[in-house]
């Protein structure tokens, strides 16, 4: 005597209910792409922008969106700052004095925020100005904190700490295991400015 098992088909989420779940799910202070759902360009970004017309998500610019905290007056944006670095990608990192806040040497706000980028810098944003870097940045997979540190050996006038302040500060990043002195002493050897890899120098060894 035979039996036979019914067959249950599960039907197949659409990308918009897809997306929506995934985004309800994101926890807060979270960076979305396009790119990571599934289903092509135009579906995805419809389903995106419908989400972002909901309140659910913000729009950082076309492709790239926030997860924030969601309040009565509807959901928090990104700092300028951390928008920039999820703009430029892995290897980027804050420069002049966004750079020394980053790194507490400084209580002043720029008015223009700094980022270092690997390679060729993005389209223009609002409020940032991007600066090319070498590309070994993004190479060897470097922090935002870490591209602070060569960032400020370069621009150590971005600090209200003199050097002694300065060194002490990145000693302990390194000491705390804050940054690594490997990926840096990679990296520096690329670097064009001489003051930073003389400034890196005296802080390391």
């Amino acid at each position: 005597m035979f039996s036979y098992m019914k067959t249950v088909t599960r039907p197949v989420p659409s990308v918009a209910s897809a997306a929506k779940e995934r985004v309800l799910a994101a926890p807060e202070g979270t960076f979305l792409r396009r790119k990571e759902f599934a289903g092509t360009d135009r579906a995805v970004e419809t389903a995106l922008s419908r989400l972002f017309a909901k309140g659910e998500l913000v729009r950082v610019r076309p492709g790239l969106y926030w997860v924030g905290k969601r309040t009565r007056f509807g959901m928090t944006a990104p700092s300028t700052l951390d928008a920039a670095l999820a703009i430029a990608g892995p290897g980027a990192g804050p420069s002049g004095v966004s750079a020394a806040r980053t790194l507490g040497l400084t209580t002043q706000v720029p008015s223009v925020v700094e980022v270092a980028v690997p390679g060729k810098v993005p389209d223009p944003v609002g409020g940032v100005r991007f600066r090319s870097r070498s590309f070994a940045r993004r190479e060897h997979r470097l922090t935002p904190m870490e591209v602070a540190v060569i960032e400020l050996l370069r621009y150590p006038d971005s600090s209200e700490e003199g050097w002694p302040g300065i060194s002490h500060r990145i000693a302990g990043l390194i000491s705390g295991n804050v940054v690594r002195r490997e990926a840096i002493d990679e990296v520096i050897r690329d670097e064009r400015h001489r003051g930073a890899r003389e400034r890196w120098r005296m802080v390391s060894s």
